[in-house]
């Protein structure tokens, strides 16, 4: 994935932050999980 440790998501703690705070990619997500995380935001966030 590109990270220097284990991480996690946590869909039902979402946040928005500011455009500048957002830079360069550090890492990636296998697809499979990425739906994953996706079928958790829709859920949590009632979409």
């Amino acid at each position: 994935t590109g990270l220097d440790r284990d991480s996690k998501a946590q869909a039902e703690q979402v946040r928005s932050i500011s455009v500048e705070r957002v830079s360069d990619k550090v890492g990636t997500v296998p697809p499979a999980l990425m739906l994953a995380i996706d079928d958790a935001l829709r859920l949590h966030l009632a979409l």
